[in-house]
């Protein structure tokens, strides 16, 4: 919040509005939290964190899989590419892309 605004709860539908206190027009609206019946709200928002701390974990520690293949996969290639220009015996240096100029 500015010094320009103030936040005021919303008497119609109990969110907090974020108005600009020279023009009086509203700048945010934050909707008011739903809150299942019978249901503890701090409950929920800790099994909310586990499900998402368990989701990040999992999207990590694929990712760190998925890099391993892919380092796999190119370690490989080069070895294969390796492989073939030692069978064809061709030992000159590629053209240096600096030395065309």
């Amino acid at each position: 919040m500015s010094e320009g605004t103030f936040i005021v709860d919303c008497p119609c539908c109990k969110a907090q509005i974020e108005v600009d206190r020279k023009n009086g027009k509203v700048l945010r609206h934050w909707a008011k939290a739903q809150v299942k019946e019978g249901t503890d709200p701090m409950q929920e928002a800790l099994k909310k964190m586990k499900e998402d701390k368990s989701r990040l974990d999992a999207y990590f520690s694929n990712a760190g899989k998925s890099m391993e293949d892919k380092k796999k996969e190119l370690e490989e290639k080069f070895e294969s590419e390796k492989k073939r220009i030692k069978d064809s015996g061709d030992t000159s240096r590629p053209i240096n892309p600096m030395d065309l100029d």
